[in-house]
């Protein structure tokens, strides 16, 4: 048949059918890489990519993409729900035809077209129709020129036209409204289902959806980059490994050991979920990487299926360390880094997606890096749970993502406890549905799972052959003053003073700079990410022998010092910290200091206000005894855990999984109840903290002026693409800080300290200058 242009727009520059079609593609392909063998879903899946924008076939819209700006923000013009619409009436006929009574199908096929430019909300509100609705979506219907629609629907390539050919005179919005009641009443009766597949199976459908959509829309480039097929073998660990050079030491040798026994053990891709537990300092980052590669290998010699990695960590301080081991091992074995083969990924990081010949534009390189388009990701907790539990469309769009891959979860202990089960549920539904396997790593396994659940990488043995330092722990409270008058700093000992809070350690760090001047350095969040990490780079180089700092340093930051001093925590933060003495055991035996300090202003210890206090009497409760050696201290992890289970309740987590099995993504928030998915908090908002900017130096004063030429530039979408462009330059200059006492002046939109006042608001050594009351953040 002859092709007639339908001259419907989706986009100013782009047919709907093109669009359509392109789409319909993306999503099916995606789908294919996931290997369901469901062609009910795959059907709907098409049914609802065709509706997702067929609303904008209105005339309403046509005029308006092709230059009426005056219908922007009209009901007529906007396409969603005419799109939602459509995909339950073609949902209903189709599953009619095989005789097959879903409600669920039907609701997706409604609520995710309907949803696909905004985040899910509540399934069961979202089910209403008023007739203000029907009024004005007949309005638009009527609108719709028959003759240009019957081309569209003639040009819809890629799939099954029985799935789509219709006429919107077919809908009867009465049948609409019956259709949508008898959902609601199914939605009603989830509560008592208690199935965590709902909730997968929307998220998962949605995220195809919204990343086809995308994808299509922003990418200008060939497709395929989508659909690259990388392949990276797990002995560039080992050549990498064997390359290195150390100083032969018993951490050393069990290092070796711990990486053999691993790199050797047989892989079942039939289990999906496993632990590292190592003593720290023993190589976990390369051991973890090498298992995920080998699993990786084997899914694709199996079963033909394309394995990402994706390495996540709960503090943005230790990606780049990580990112930089990866980097590492792919360039000592030559593999060119470009993009698709290793991508770093959080909120701070620019939009760059690079190629082995060009780099990519920006709405490329966003989608491209946002969409996590490569073979290696590193990324925070908060990307990774938030793309798994949640209703935000930005995030969501990664679900699908997840489905084929291997999550290395490094320090999953931190993940708050009220949040374990939920965790636990859902990270189980997602391997036995899909393609997607874990490693935990730590050095502190909580005990999140079932010990049949997983397979533990490696043997028990390393921490019975520790022996780096030793525990003393005084549990008699005592101010900082008093601590500091009875510290006895040896001459050739180096010394690190971790801190619950950054009042208690810049306090502590005027009384010692006292004595140690150009030995001693201090860190805390209050010190711009620049000098922040330039510290810690003094301190690996060992260019400064104390160090004061707050709970920042105490995972994963490789520093190595004789004696550590560490303020009262829960039981896994004091584990952590531990790891930062002797934590390469090339010297003689390290001293661990656990001690009680308070504020005697308040009298109150610092750890009360940071701290849970049921996790502080869980800790103080297993530590019995006054001196620990190192294996005694670490065995005390599985005491620790299981009081933590038998004290802590699971509430929030049950509470969160009603609102899975339910679908209510979104409600109006209740102080301190969990009312929606959208109430999965990682970490609680800091409202009394602002970020600011502090011009220290030229190269803050070049970053400020470029985001000053930004801010005045009037297209807001130029603005914020010019501001990615500098983003992680920017931030290495901001801090997020309580200004309540000491506001700097507000320039451009943002807190802001000039150069020739920055001794009023930020000190060189310490950070900002905080006014007015303690502050407790680190």
């Amino acid at each position: 048949m002859k092709y007639i242009n339908s001259k419907l727009h989706s986009h100013p520059d782009r047919l709907l059918e093109k669009h359509t079609s392109q789409v319909i593609e993306l999503a099916n392909k995606y789908y294919s890489e996931i290997s369901i063998n469901d062609k009910i879903l795959k059907d709907i899946l098409t049914i609802i990519t065709f509706s997702h924008d067929i609303g904008k076939s209105t005339q309403f819209f046509q005029d308006y993409i092709l230059g009426d700006k005056e219908l922007k923000n009209k009901l007529e013009t906007k396409h969603a729900h005419l799109g939602g619409i459509a995909g339950l009436f073609l949902t209903d006929r189709y599953l009619k035809s095989k005789n097959i009574d879903n409600p669920f199908l039907l609701s997706l096929s409604y609520i995710l077209p309907k949803r696909h430019h905004s985040n899910l909300k509540d399934f069961l509100n979202d089910l209403v129709i008023e007739e203000e609705d029907i009024k004005i979506l007949q309005t638009q219907i009527n609108s719709i020129d028959k003759e240009k629609f019957k081309n569209f629907l003639q040009n819809v390539e890629t799939c099954d036209k029985n799935l789509i050919n219709f006429s919107f005179e077919e809908i009867d919005f009465q049948q609409i409204k019956q259709t949508l009641r008898k959902i609601r009443r199914f939605i009603r009766k989830l509560k008592d289902e208690k199935s965590i597949d709902y909730y997968i199976n929307t998220v998962f459908m949605f995220s195809l959806i919204l990343d086809a959509d995308k994808s299509d829309v922003g990418i200008k480039t060939d497709k395929n980059i989508l659909f690259k097929d990388i392949q990276i073998k797990p002995e560039i660990v080992d050549n990498f490994v064997k390359n290195l050079s150390f100083e032969e030491t018993e951490i050393i040798n069990l290092r070796k050991k711990a990486y053999k026994e691993v790199a050797e053990k047989e892989i079942d891709i039939n289990q999906k979920i496993y632990t590292l537990t190592l003593p720290t300092g023993l190589g976990k980052t390369l051991i973890s990487f090498k298992t995920a590669l080998k699993i990786a290998e084997k899914l694709k010699k199996e079963k033909g299926i394309n394995l990402k990695i994706i390495y996540c960590l709960p503090f943005l301080s230790i990606i780049e360390q990580n990112f930089s081991v990866f980097e590492n091992v792919l360039k000592e074995n030559d593999i060119n880094l470009d993009s698709s083969i290793l991508l770093k990924h959080h909120h701070l990081t620019g939009f760059s997606y690079k190629s082995k010949v060009d780099e990519f534009d920006y709405n490329t390189s966003r989608l491209l890096i946002e969409g996590w388009n490569s073979k290696i990701i590193t990324t925070t907790f908060l990307q990774f749970f938030y793309s798994l539990i949640g209703n935000k469309n930005k995030m969501l769009r990664k679900f699908h993502r997840l489905a084929n891959s291997v999550a290395i979860l490094d320090e999953i202990q931190s993940i708050p406890h009220k949040y374990w089960l939920l965790i636990k549920e859902v990270l189980c539904r997602m391997a036995e549905k899909f393609n997607f396997y874990i490693i935990f790593s730590t050095a502190t396994q909580p005990m999140i799972f079932e010990k049949k659940k997983y397979i533990e990488l490696a043997s028990k043995d390393y921490f019975e052959h520790i022996d780096r330092y030793d525990v003393f722990i005084n549990k008699t409270q005592q101010t900082i003053e008093l601590f500091y008058s009875n510290l006895n700093i040896e001459d050739n000992k180096t010394y690190l003073f971790i801190m619950n809070t950054v009042s208690s350690a810049k306090m502590l760090f005027e009384f010692l700079k006292k004595d140690f001047k150009d030995e001693i350095i201090f860190l805390s969040t209050h010190i711009i990410p620049k000098e922040r990490l330039k510290r810690i780079k003094e301190l690996k180089n060992h260019n400064k022998r104390i160090a004061v700092s707050t709970q920042l340093v105490e995972a994963g930051v490789d520093i190595d010092f004789d004696i550590v001093y560490r303020d009262f925590a829960p039981f896994d933060s004091l584990n952590q910290s531990a790891g930062r003495c002797n934590r390469e055991g090339k010297k003689e035996k390290g001293k661990f200091y656990i001690v009680k300090l308070f504020d005697d202003k308040n009298n109150r210890s610092y750890s009360s206000y940071i701290y849970d206090s049921v996790l502080i009497n869980a800790t103080d409760e297993i530590l019995e005894k006054e001196i620990y050696s190192e294996k005694e201290f670490i065995g005390l992890v599985n005491k620790y855990f299981e009081k933590i289970k038998q004290i802590k309740s699971d509430k929030v987590s049950l509470d969160m999984l009603e609102m899975l099995y339910t679908l209510k993504f979104s409600a109006e928030k209740e102080k301190d109840k969990i009312k929606s998915i959208e109430d999965f908090v990682l970490i609680k908002e800091d409202y009394y903290k602002e970020d600011v900017f502090i011009e220290i130096d030229n190269e803050a004063k070049k970053v400020w002026e470029e985001y000053t030429k930004i801010w005045q530039l009037q297209d807001l979408f130029e603005r914020k693409k010019a501001f990615d462009s500098i983003k992680s330059d920017f931030y290495k200059f901001v801090v997020s800080v309580p200004i309540k006492d000491n506001p700097p002046p507000i320039e451009n939109n943002f807190y802001f300290v000039p150069y020739e006042n920055i001794h009023e608001y930020y000190d060189l050594e310490t950070g900002f200058k905080v006014k007015g009351g303690l502050f407790f953040s680190f």
